[in-house]
């Protein structure tokens, strides 16, 4: 995707637009599944829960339910229609392709131009968590960026 239409995407996925239409079904060649160690050199370090405390603010909660913030590793389960993810400290995720209920969270996961966009929201927050292959399919990189009262966290991770 080019940088341009990359922007559009984020800029439309972060103000809530619904104008980007997300396929429920994987591309062919997009298959999470296996066993993926974080990438420390090329991966963003997540603040501390005790630093976000200290700022004040709700990210230090929100932040809690996005374990990949902190995982060093996960494996991961995909099939036709949802994933599953173990992380290293023992949280679980399932992630199913369209539109459902987790918590307090409306979560809408699918596809758009060969990326897994995962979109949640909550009443005063939202994230956007972008998950792309590189061509061989050996590195993830997962883009995220939760937003809470007026706070905002943008990280990358990079898994191989």
């Amino acid at each position: 995707m080019g940088r341009l239409a990359c922007l559009m995407v984020t800029v439309a996925l972060a103000a809530g637009c619904s104008a980007v239409q997300l396929e429920d079904s994987p591309p062919p060649d997009f298959d999470l599944s296996g066993h993926w160690t974080l990438v420390a050199p090329a991966s963003e370090t997540a603040p501390s829960r005790r630093h976000l405390r200290a700022q004040g603010g709700m990210l230090a909660f929100v932040t809690q339910d996005f374990p990949v913030l902190r995982a060093t590793e996960m494996v991961i389960e995909q099939s036709r229609d949802s994933m599953g993810i173990r992380y290293d400290d023992g949280d679980y995720r399932d992630i199913s392709w369209g539109t459902r209920q987790r918590g307090l969270w409306e979560v809408r996961a699918g596809w758009h131009e060969g990326e897994l966009f995962i979109l949640s929201e909550a009443r005063d927050a939202d994230a956007r968590e972008t998950l792309r292959l590189s061509p061989d399919g050996r590195q993830l990189t997962i883009d995220v960026h939760i937003s809470s009262t007026g706070d905002d966290l943008s990280l990358t991770r990079v898994y191989r």
